[in-house]
């Protein structure tokens, strides 16, 4: 071997070893493309992390209007995206952002944003049309229930009157 084919490596105080140079340029070679394939990878495990964090922050929102949604709906709001809108402001404001406590304070304060419960509030009709109304109602359940033709008869009279 030539001096120029081989390289000397200290492997110990002691010892060397002779390594031929075109395998030593092979090795530098190997050694250059994989600290550019973990810079990559580096790289890529970065642009990773922050979708997982946007992806994180997306999933909370979408959490946080699914829970709002229900919320209106079990209150019986009218318009769901205004109500929505003032929720989610009511929750920015409060401290632990609680959508049913949020929604029954906006029931509270815009009572027309929600329907109005049975029996909340006197209508301008009479008891005796609410009564009938109810009758109406019993029947066409029972009518439902039953699939019968005479229940069906019988609630349809009732709604007539």
């Amino acid at each position: 071997m030539d001096e120029a084919e081989t390289k000397t490596e200290a492997t110990g105080p002691e010892e060397e070893k002779l390594v031929p140079v075109s395998e030593a340029i092979r090795y530098r070679k190997r050694a250059q493309e994989a600290e550019r394939s973990a810079e990559e990878l580096g790289g890529r495990v970065e642009e990773l992390e922050a979708s997982l964090g946007t992806t994180r922050d997306e999933l909370d929102s979408m959490e946080r209007r699914h829970a709002v949604d229900l919320a209106l709906m079990r209150e019986g709001a009218i318009d769901l995206e205004t109500a929505r809108l003032m929720t989610e402001l009511t929750m920015e404001s409060m401290k632990e952002g609680d959508a049913t406590a949020a929604v029954s304070a906006l029931r509270r304060d815009k009572p027309f944003l929600f329907r109005k419960r049975v029996g909340e509030a006197g209508g301008a009709m009479s008891a005796k049309v609410s009564q009938e109304r109810m009758q109406a109602a019993e029947a066409g359940e029972q009518a439902a229930r039953s699939g019968d033709r005479e229940s069906l008869l019988r609630y349809l009279r009732a709604r007539r009157t």
